[in-house]
């Protein structure tokens, strides 16, 4: 923990800019993380007890849990979209399918950095590496640190709740740490929970859906990360110096020295004087908080003509068909392109968030009375098991600037409602 590298990860925000809505959420990775280890040591505390675990795996186990977020770049989850779309394809052959750039830097510093291997030998270091990689085998210690229902994801609930004021992320968690258990199967092994507690698991993935809707996924949080991406993505293409030496990932010495080099407020800072003046733009917006409006929100499932509403579906941000919508948006509206944004969310695949901030409920297994394991969607009487078609709804959203909205008398709803109509026009004739 009092290595330079770990420390760095003080000065990155657990919620990108998510205070600029919820003013307290200004907590870092870096208590996330220890939280994360505290969390894997109770879980490993209760399963010793029965036996599963020793100490030595305990401990490997909670380094894991450590760890598991000492690649994260500045502003988050932002980063790691911005990694897998810049890094140089000529030096980084393919990746495999579940392998994401910030995990291969992740593992880089793990195996690489002199003051991690100061502490950590190097057979410890690898093993943490295992416990972290997704070997596509089930090992109860790797579910504690990144499962369906692991250390991660209970840590982050909690603590996300509690500075962004809300309390939608509450949950019984010693009920859970109390009804972990292990179920081997084969050459696997699954961390499992006793029925006693599937409706603490259920207060679980409730809690995981409210955070989503109204703190993960805010309207306002999407479009400060959707103007993160299209401003790091612009400095990038210009050639940003400091832009490039951080996001543009080659597997090199250098490029992880400037990586670790930096932090969310040094990246604002920065991209706040650039060179660029539509980059300076952005990030003056951004340090300032005159940030784009939501000027269009559609559903594809409201469009009639089935070839259009399967062409809004396939949608991507930062595409070349998304660009084609904010030139004619633009144009539209009378403003640059640049500052047109159009993205696609959902509540499964929410703008901009990776894998780790989806739970899936039928992946959480739970013992039953008779000791069979079974999926928690099996539990009939669960309130989530009448949600499922929630996790399909998906958006179409289009930001753009709207300054004179923040002006008294400015934006009436029906000039509102004028500007959506005419931006849903042109995504849907665009279409088809």
């Amino acid at each position: 923990m009092d290595t330079r590298v770990f420390q760095r990860l003080r000065g990155i925000r657990q919620l990108a800019m998510a205070h600029l809505v919820y003013p307290g959420a200004l907590h870092t990775r870096f208590e996330h993380s220890v939280g994360t280890m505290h969390v894997a040591a109770r879980i490993c505390q209760r399963l010793s007890e029965f036996g599963y675990i020793d100490e030595q795996e305990t401990k490997l186990v909670r380094l894991a849990a450590l760890l598991h977020d000492i690649g994260h770049g500045p502003f988050s989850h932002v980063s790691e979209l911005l990694l897998d779309r810049h890094y140089d394809r000529d030096k980084i052959k393919a990746l495999p399918d579940r392998e994401r750039i910030h995990e291969r830097i992740t593992v880089q510093i793990i195996q690489e950095n002199k003051e991690v291997g100061d502490v950590l030998s190097s057979e410890m270091r690898t093993d943490i590496v295992n416990l972290l990689s997704d070997t596509g085998e089930r090992d109860f210690k790797r579910d504690i640190v990144s499962g369906p229902l692991d250390a991660d994801k209970i840590d982050y609930l909690r603590r996300d709740s509690y500075f962004a004021g809300v309390e939608y992320g509450r949950f019984d968690l010693e009920k859970i740490v109390d009804v972990c258990r292990v179920k081997p199967y084969r050459s696997e092994s699954y961390l499992v929970l006793h029925h006693e507690g599937v409706y603490a698991v259920e207060q679980f993935v409730m809690a995981k859906y409210h955070m989503g809707q109204q703190v993960y996924f805010h309207r306002v949080r999407s479009i400060t990360d959707a103007m993160l991406v299209r401003g790091v993505t612009m400095a990038i293409n210009g050639g940003d110096d400091l832009a490039c030496r951080v996001f543009r990932y080659d597997g090199s010495q250098a490029f992880l020295d400037a990586y670790l080099s930096v932090d969310d407020e040094e990246i604002l800072q920065a991209l706040r004087r650039s060179a660029n003046t539509k980059v300076q733009e952005i990030f003056s917006r951004l340090a300032d908080r005159r940030l784009f409006k939501q000027v269009c929100e559609l559903p594809p499932e409201t469009v009639d003509d089935a070839l259009a509403r399967g062409s809004l579906l396939k949608l991507d941000a930062e595409t070349a068909a998304a660009r084609a919508l904010e030139e004619r948006i633009a144009e539209k509206l009378g403003v640059d392109p640049d500052f047109v944004i159009v993205t696609k969310w959902s509540v499964k695949n929410p703008t901009y968030r990776p894998a780790s901030y989806r739970i899936e409920p039928g992946d959480i297994m739970i013992l039953d009375k008779n000791n069979t394991v079974r999926k928690i969607d099996e539990f009939p009487d669960l309130i989530f098991s009448f949600n499922k078609d929630a996790a399909s709804l998906e958006r179409i959203h289009v930001y753009a600037p709207r300054d004179e909205w923040n002006q008294p008398g400015g934006g009436t709803d029906e000039e509102r409602q004028q500007c959506e109509k005419t931006v849903k026009k042109i995504l849907i004739s665009n279409a088809s």
